[in-house]
């Protein structure tokens, strides 16, 4: 079991038109059916459908072609039920990550999570959603 991890969780997507949501916080319970987490959704769009997101929707560091990447982070924490039906993958983070200050980067046409004295973790690709 996951319980007290810090994890980032990635959504199963069904449909070419749905954006890619990823999910970090921490696992408040889990079971076979679902995970009780807490934390911030980070949904990422495709950069033609919108190319400008607010400085106050985001806690980014890193740019792509003079735009800021295009994905919106929750300002705070919520909690929240996935299905396990739903969810992609799971990685497990460290216990010290800090949810207050998620950094973003992109490499490519990927979009990546920095995580401290670890290697990144990849949330999605431009073009994805």
């Amino acid at each position: 079991m996951l319980k007290n991890e810090i994890v980032r969780i990635r959504q199963k997507r069904y449909f070419a038109e749905q954006k890619m949501w990823v999910f970090i916080g921490r696992v408040i319970s889990m079971n076979d059916v679902l995970v009780h987490i807490e934390g911030k959704g980070l949904l990422i769009y495709n950069p033609h459908e919108k190319p400008e997101i607010s400085r106050s929707q985001m806690s980014i560091s890193g740019e792509m072609k003079g735009q800021t990447l295009p994905v919106d982070v929750d300002e705070g924490l919520r909690s929240i039920l996935i299905p396990m039906d739903n969810i992609a993958n799971i990685r497990i983070l460290p216990q010290d990550f800090d949810l207050d200050t998620i950094h973003l980067f992109a490499e490519g046409r990927k979009i990546g999570l920095k995580v401290q004295g670890d290697v990144p973790t990849w949330i999605g690709e431009f073009g994805e959603s």
